[in-house]
């Protein structure tokens, strides 16, 4: 059996122009906590492969309460503009609601910090193995797309992600692309990650969501994750057709906007590390460096970018204090 190179998915960065308005999101609405804060340094430029600056002077890391994964980074940047239906990269991230899903939709719409595109609807994938949840979606700062979702059913093979905090931690980021063939093989089979859901959809959720035109059909949906259990958090990659797709391109040395860098564990950095500069889809950005700032605690981390110029962090552990 092929062991997957990445564990948990730690932490989603997002770039935008008013950390502290999604700060008021994170921790007077969302009831979560800041895990950690740090200065930008040259070190994590460095790492990051971005231009000075580029990304403020500080960061704050954000959790739902006392968890380990999932977690949020902010740093200063540009907004995620979107000019088509759907982002390109990443393109949002997935947040698992235990109870009281319309009491926080209803919440978030009376507020200042985050728009709902559409209030409370309900997929369900039982066909797929997978099961019937409920969700609701919107734009936070940053305008990258948010999506809370809460369990209806349970599927058949794998406990649906669970928190003990009303709102949880990050279970899926969300990652768009107009060619999955490339991304499928990278995360499949460079990464080695497990593709745990796979189903191609034709109507009905993303068309409704969305607002898509059916002629931009089909969008095939894959969830990948890392050696570790379900609930640690994965990437749910969406294919579409390249007119549905925001045109806007990656820069090599800035972050994007919005949801900009996903952050996963390793067990053998080294190994990851040589897979990526061994492979045709990945470009690694930096070395395995060692890193003092929190979250690191000395460990060794480098980043690379995907198929789609989408940015990765690998870290051999975070202090999670």
């Amino acid at each position: 059996m092929t062991v997957p190179l990445v564990s948990s998915m730690t932490c989603v960065t997002i770039s935008c122009t008013d950390p502290n308005k999604l700060e008021d999101l994170l921790l007077n609405y969302l009831d979560w906590e800041i895990f950690c804060s740090s200065e930008i340094s040259n070190e994590h430029e460095e790492l990051w492969g971005i231009k000075k600056s580029s990304a403020g002077n500080s960061l704050k890391i954000y959790r739902s309460k006392n968890s380990d994964i999932g977690m949020i980074r902010v740093v200063k940047g540009k907004d995620r503009i979107r000019n088509s239906p759907m982002s390109t990269r990443w393109s949002g991230i997935e947040i698992v609601v235990t109870e009281d899903l319309i009491g926080l939709c209803k919440t978030l719409e009376r507020s200042n910090v985050f728009e709902v595109i559409k209030p409370l609807d309900e997929a369900d994938f039982t066909h797929a193995g997978a099961n019937i949840h409920t969700f609701f979606h919107g734009k936070g700062p940053g305008l990258t797309h948010w999506m809370f979702t809460m369990a209806v059913t349970q599927p058949e093979t794998y406990a649906f992600p669970d928190s003990p905090n009303r709102v949880g931690h990050i279970f899926d980021v969300h990652l768009d692309v107009d060619r999955e063939d490339l991304s499928r093989d990278f995360y499949q089979n460079t990464l080695k990650m497990d593709m745990h859901f796979d189903d191609m959809l034709k109507e009905g959720l993303f068309f409704n969501t969305w607002d898509l035109d059916l002629s931009h059909s089909p969008v095939q949906m894959s969830i990948f994750k890392g050696d570790t259990d379900w609930l640690m958090g994965g990437i749910e990659m969406r294919s579409f057709f390249a007119k549905t797709m925001d045109p806007s391109p990656p820069i090599k040395d800035q972050f994007d906007g919005g949801a900009c860098m996903t952050t996963f564990t390793v067990k053998d950095i080294q190994k990851t590390y040589n897979a990526i500069l061994n492979s045709n889809q990945g470009i690694v950005l930096s070395e395995p460096r060692e890193i003092n700032y929190p979250p690191y605690g000395s460990c060794l981390v480098f980043s690379a970018l995907g198929p789609k110029g989408e940015r990765l962090e690998f870290s051999e552990k975070w202090e999670t204090g």
